[in-house]
């Protein structure tokens, strides 16, 4: 009985003792998300989303809607300095719809690490598009949302992929 205490204390101070952190090198290089979205930008697909068809679950809630417009006339330069800081902007929409009010101006995100939003400014106009997804910034895809409201509630948003000209 003795013997089996011992031990047990033994194994106690062993696994304190014995065990230490373990310094885990980093998973993948820094990715300069807003530096990757800098450049100019082909639209190649738009869909539309109905939100309302989408929270009630109906099976119909999107729709590819670029062919029904020229969508792919769309181009937006996001431009920036030499350290990667958004500087200024140019839409050129071509027939397209526009996605934005503006053509030009300055831009910016809301995080310079990991952006959720660009704002689109010039003089006191000023537009917000959502970052759909930035994964494929690497791979030379660009996503935008843009939704559409009434009364606070969104009721159609519109998904814009870009492709890196």
């Amino acid at each position: 009985m003795k013997t089996l205490k011992y031990f047990t204390v033994l194994a106690v101070v062993l696994s304190v003792f014995g065990c230490k952190p373990e310094d885990f090198g980093p998973i993948t290089t820094k990715v300069e998300v807003v530096k990757q979205m800098q450049g100019t930008w082909g639209l190649t697909k738009v869909t539309q989303v109905d939100q309302d068809a989408a929270t009630k679950g109906f099976p119909y809630k999107e729709l590819d809607i670029t062919s029904i417009y020229p969508y792919k006339d769309l181009t937006i330069a996001l431009l920036g300095d030499a350290s990667g800081t958004p500087t200024t902007f140019t839409i050129t929409n071509g027939n397209a719809p526009k996605i934005a009010d503006l053509t030009s101006g300055t831009w910016t995100v809301d995080d310079a690490t990991a952006p959720s939003a660009i704002t689109l400014k010039n003089g006191t106009v000023t537009n917000i598009l959502k970052l759909g997804s930035y994964a494929g910034l690497s791979s030379g895809k660009f996503y935008l949302t843009k939704n559409k409201s009434i009364n606070g509630k969104v009721i159609i948003s519109y998904k814009y992929e870009f492709t890196k000209k």
